[in-house]
């Protein structure tokens, strides 16, 4: 049975770097929400909300994959219930199992500290800064979830715990 293997965390947690190397060891395909969104808004013509035109579209790509038997990573914030039940009803649609990863950095010094000195791969890519992602809503957990604190601790030793806590 294909595997929807999808990440939630606030920016700056480590997310895109446990995905990106989770992927290449599952051989998963990896889907990238911030990709999509620049992908998008370099076309000059959406507009600076995108609202969740790209979760929706990753969600119907993911559902594809996993339709064909692969597995996938879905790379998001996933900060609302609404974000959370759209990847639910892909996996429904597929016939695949659902795992929920959250990644989270409990020490909020590290976190910042991360956010003020990040840069990304992605060309045009605009970061929040911190007041932006400490400002930002992020709706409490109604469903079950796996969890890595990324908090001083070397993206390693994240990855392979987050690799073996997928495998229970």
């Amino acid at each position: 049975m294909p595997r929807l293997i999808t990440l939630a965390g606030l920016p700056g947690v480590g997310k895109s770097s446990i995905a990106r190397h989770l992927a290449r060891r599952c051989g998963a395909i990896w889907l990238r929400i911030d990709l999509m969104d620049q992908a998008i808004w370099a076309s000059g013509t959406a507009p600076s909300d995108l609202f969740d035109w790209s979760y929706r579209a990753a969600q119907a790509i993911a559902a594809d994959n996993l339709a064909l038997g692969l597995d996938v990573i879905a790379d998001c914030v996933n900060d609302c219930q609404e974000a959370r039940d759209g990847w639910e009803a892909a996996a429904q649609r597929s016939g695949a199992e659902l795992r929920w990863l959250e990644v989270v950095c409990s020490d909020p010094v590290e976190h910042r500290r991360r956010i003020e000195t990040r840069s990304t791969d992605i060309m045009g890519l605009a970061l929040p800064d911190w007041n932006a992602v400490a400002g930002r809503a992020y709706d409490k957990w109604n469903r079950d979830r796996l969890v890595v604190d990324t908090a001083h601790r070397s993206l390693e030793l994240c990855v392979d715990e987050a690799f073996d806590l997928l495998q229970t």
